[in-house]
C-alpha cells in the first residue's frame, strides 16, 4: 500500500491548479475513460482518497467491472503533480456521501480508493517516479 506525505495531502488540498482532478478507468475490455472531478476531493486516511461521483456513467460502470483506478492532479502553473493509482470501491450512503453532498447536491455516490502507489507528475527527469 502507498502512503500520502503531508506535502501531498497540501498538495490536493490547496496546490492543485486547477481544482479539477482527472479519473482514469478502464473497462473489461481495456477501452479506457477519463472523467474530470471537481466537486469533492477528499483525503479519508494516509492510504485513501475520495471523490464524488456527479455525473460519472462510464466511470462507475468501469468500477463495477475493472476497479483499478488512477487520479492525476496537477498544478498547471508550477508544473507539479502527482499521479495515484489504487482499487476504487462505489459508496452508496454514509458521511462521505452526506459530505459530498453538501458541496453538491447532485453526488449520486462517492468512490473510494485506496491507494496502491504513487507517482510524480512534475515536469522533467524526476516525471513518472514512484513516490508511494
Amino acid at each position: 500500500m502507498a502512503k500520502l506525505t503531508d506535502e501531498m495531502k497540501s498538495f490536493l488540498a490547496s496546490g492543485r491548479d486547477p481544482v479539477t482532478v482527472f479519473v482514469g478507468t478502464a473497462a473489461n475490455d481495456g477501452m479506457p475513460n477519463i472523467s474530470a472531478k471537481g466537486t469533492f476531493i477528499h483525503v479519508v486516511d494516509d492510504q485513501t482518497l475520495a471523490y464524488a461521483d456527479v455525473y460519472s456513467l462510464k466511470t462507475m460502470e468501469n468500477l463495477k467491472h475493472n476497479p483499478h483506478v488512477c487520479i492525476a492532479a496537477i498544478n498547471a502553473k508550477t508544473y507539479k503533480g502527482y499521479q495515484f493509482k489504487g482499487i476504487g470501491e462505489l459508496v452508496e450512503e454514509g458521511p462521505l456521501v452526506q459530505e459530498a453532498q453538501r458541496q453538491n447536491p447532485a453526488a449520486k455516490t462517492v468512490t473510494k480508493v485506496k491507494l496502491s502507489s504513487i507517482y510524480l507528475m512534475d515536469y522533467g527527469a524526476q516525471a513518472g517516479k514512484k513516490v508511494g
